[in-house]
């Protein structure tokens, strides 16, 4: 190993006086030279995705299941099939022109559904029949699974007349009404004849759905919001050609190392991003933590377990299926739910007593006394105000722009 003494440079800086007229150690591997300070600029490209979200309220309604289920399996697999971009052979005119209008609704917007659902319990992907507690002589189990699996562009037309079907049955549902005994009415369904246990394919396992809980459905491409996305600092200056991870030529270290060339305009690091599955459900929670929050409702979510807690009970439960980057099911929140259907499964492995629904905490409380003057709020405005600020809490998580529709055949015209 030789020691030589450096040439002098003008951009030369010294971190201590120490150093000042010294030698230093020169191998064939590294070149040591002291830096008054290193500056960084980061090349961030932009990510320009624009996307809106198209939300179908239908708070108010008691939706069947399976009927929720078909439409959003509609809108799931017709986007997959858009992302294909097949052509579709069609001739008759009026078909045509609603299909290229669905084409481009399908394309431009992700959808978000904001209803309840009449009393049913489903069974998710890594649930088992024991977590339902009813007696077996009660329910059968329906395989929903995948309806319109494995689907060709050419069927798009079936499924945009289905989803018109769909908006009329959904026109005819019942309204929640909070003075309704829906547990008692479901007692005496059970007993009169079986009832479906639907096996569904989201992730997750059994959990009830029915009149005082607020479920939403993303049929999002969650591949066109940036805060889905993960960043990493990539520095493409650094050159390893041995076996050693070392430089093979000193000059050639020194010329582009950011470390001995801070003043180089070639010291620019890239930012990477890629599209991170942990980050994009942490947004969904955030928007029911946002949502909570506008009510003063302070929660939070606990390591290793998916959804919602308010102090050591659950307030929101969620569980997705994504296939291509698409989204369908979603998320369930507890607003006035009756704790007595919660008796009959083992919710997400969880006992009933460890949920909790809206109407039960004092901050709730506090602000239904506001509205009536001590009276308990209606449930129409506690729901305009969870819809407000569900609505709100989508646009500052994902950074976008919502439509608010009344009929999902408004995609078609």
């Amino acid at each position: 190993m030789k020691v030589g003494k450096l040439k002098k440079r003008k951009n030369s800086g010294l971190l201590y006086p120490y150093f000042k007229n010294k030698s230093f150690r020169l191998n064939r591997y590294i070149f040591i030279k002291p830096i008054k300070s290193v500056k960084l600029n980061y090349k961030k490209k932009k990510m320009n995705l624009t996307h809106e979200i198209c939300i179908l309220n239908c708070s108010e309604k008691l939706i069947d299941y399976k009927l929720a289920f078909q439409l959003q399996n509609i809108l799931h697999h017709s986007k997959i099939i858009m992302k294909n971009k097949n052509e579709v052979q069609i001739s008759n005119h009026l078909e045509l022109k609603k299909f290229k209008n669905f084409k481009e609704n399908m394309e431009k917007y992700d959808f978000c559904f904001i209803l309840q659902h009449t009393p049913c319990y489903t069974l998710g992907s890594v649930a088992n029949c024991s977590d339902i507690l009813l007696d077996k002589e009660n329910y059968y189990i329906e395989e929903l699974g995948d309806i319109y699996n494995n689907l060709y562009s050419n069927e798009i037309i079936p499924l945009m007349n289905k989803c018109e079907t769909i908006q009329d049955k959904i026109n005819q549902s019942d309204i929640y009404n909070e003075n309704t005994n829906y547990f008692n009415n479901f007692l005496k369904h059970c007993r009169q004849r079986k009832i479906p246990i639907y096996r569904v394919n989201r992730g997750g396992k059994a959990t009830y759905h029915g009149p005082g809980q607020l479920v939403l459905y993303f049929i999002f491409n969650l591949k066109n919001y940036p805060s889905n996305y993960n960043e990493r600092i990539i520095n493409k200056h650094y050159k390893y050609t041995n076996k050693e991870n070392f430089p093979s030529k000193t000059s050639e270290y020194e010329k582009n190392n950011i470390y001995t060339n801070s003043n180089s305009k070639e010291n620019i690091s890239s930012i990477e991003r890629t599209f991170d599955l942990r980050t994009t459900i942490n947004n969904f929670q955030k928007i029911g933590m946002e949502t909570l929050q506008k009510f003063n409702i302070k929660t939070h979510c606990k390591k290793d377990t998916i959804g919602i807690f308010y102090k050591d009970k659950k307030i929101i439960s969620i569980g997705l299926k994504i296939t291509k980057y698409i989204s369908m099911h979603g998320l369930s929140l507890n607003f006035n739910l009756d704790n007595n259907f919660l008796k009959y499964l083992l919710s997400c492995g969880m006992n009933h007593n460890d949920y909790i629904s809206m109407h039960e905490i004092n901050e709730m409380k506090k602000k239904n006394y506001i509205y009536q003057k001590g009276k308990i709020a209606s449930s129409s405005n506690i729901l305009n105000e969870l819809t407000l600020n569900i609505t709100e809490s989508l646009k500052k998580v994902f950074n976008v722009k919502v439509r608010n529709i009344k009929d999902i055949r408004e995609m078609f015209y």
